[in-house]
């Protein structure tokens, strides 16, 4: 219900509001007899009817207000409260207090200047000596996030510097110093380029393009595109451990196998075990010892530069058909590259099949060396 109603008369917010009326300042008309008229005679009769003539009084011959007061005055008059009227007391008591806020108010603005001009001096005193702005502790005088800026360009620096000494190095010993678990790797490179030659040294013209890149579920690694100056473009994985120490990935640089695919491919060294770096797709080819499709799963297997095939096959009962299964099922069944240890069994019947024992590594990048994993 409406508070309105217990008024007992309809009363409305916006509508009801007072309304302002302008005020006529014309004076009010005056009635006077007119001149001439017999004394006790104040108009002529019509019948019965007395008539009677008025007539107002000139404007100039009323009687005003000797001054009539401007806007300007009624603003500057004083406005007076009751408190004012009734403690004068107080009103007394006040104005003696007057000499102590004046005081106050001088040392206050003495205060704020002394203030001003110390720090003024302050300021032209570091102008002059601006190595004591340096000597704050960088790391409490740095954000965090201005420092971790400052850490991911050194980061980039360092990168650019490691990946032009990788490519100007003419020797397996030079390279080795650039190069991820050297130890493990070196004599890798020393096998690989004794059946390549490595190539004269190269320049880096510039930089195409740098980005980072998590390996199972660990960062510091980094994809890099170089452009040399002979006109190729080449991708190198870098693993920066910290901002002055980067290291390139010397393995997936040359895809390095433990046996060329092709000829692994062809003559099928009974007994051989080894690391390879493949791409792996599902397949339904069963032959020979892996012709129960119930007890394998059957991969078709390919290498990078060939076109040479052979089948894989891992027990549906086991981990390394649940790792692979996973992997395919993320890509939507489409080939992925992995790190596959795959076994020519002795007396192995099939001419194209190989035992798949273990996924090395779910792509071509070791994240960490064998001898860490042992």
């Amino acid at each position: 219900m409406d508070f309105y109603a217990f008024l007992g008369l309809r009363m409305q917010k916006n509508n009801d509001r007072p309304k302002l009326r302008t005020v006529d300042e014309s004076p009010e008309e005056v009635i006077v007899l007119l001149e001439g008229r017999p004394a006790g005679e104040t108009g002529k009769f019509r019948g019965h009817e007395e008539i009677v003539r008025l007539e107002a009084k000139d404007r100039g011959e009323l009687k005003f207000r000797t001054h009539e007061p401007k806007f300007e005055e009624w603003v500057e008059r004083e406005n007076v409260v009751f408190e004012d009227e009734w403690n004068t007391e107080k009103t007394k008591q006040d104005s003696t207090h007057a000499p102590r806020r004046y005081r106050f108010f001088w040392i206050s603005t003495g205060l704020i200047l002394l203030s001003a001009v110390g720090w003024l001096v302050w300021d032209v005193f570091q102008q002059k000596d601006p190595d004591l702005s340096t000597q704050v502790d960088p790391k409490i005088s740095q954000k965090p996030e201005d420092q971790s800026g400052r850490e991911a360009m050194r980061t980039i620096s360092t990168i650019e510097k490691v990946v032009r000494q990788f490519y100007r190095s003419s020797s397996v010993e030079e390279m080795s110093k650039h190069v991820r678990h050297a130890e493990r790797v070196r004599p890798l490179m020393e096998e690989y380029y004794s059946k390549n030659p490595m190539k004269a040294s190269f320049e880096v013209a510039r930089m195409v393009d740098m980005n980072p890149v998590t390996i199972e579920n660990q960062g510091g690694f980094w994809v890099v595109m170089a452009h040399l100056e002979s006109g190729l473009d080449d991708k190198l994985v870098i693993e920066a451990n910290n901002p002055r120490d980067a290291k390139v990935d010397w393995e997936t640089y040359v895809c390095w196998q433990p046996m060329e695919w092709d000829r692994f491919v062809k003559e099928r060294p009974e007994g051989y075990r080894g690391d390879f770096r493949v791409y792996v797709e599902q397949d339904q080819f069963y032959n020979f010892e892996f012709a129960d499709s119930e007890k394998y799963q059957a991969y078709r297997i390919t290498a990078l530069n060939s076109q040479e095939v052979m089948f894989g096959y891992a027990p549906r009962n086991g981990q390394v058909f649940q790792v692979m299964d996973n992997l395919l099922a993320r890509n939507n069944n489409q080939k992925v590259p992995m790190l596959l240890r795959l076994h020519l069994k002795e007396g192995l019947k099939s001419r194209s099949g190989v035992l798949i024992d273990e996924v090395v590594a779910t792509q071509w990048l070791l994240a960490e060396s064998p001898e860490v994993k042992k």
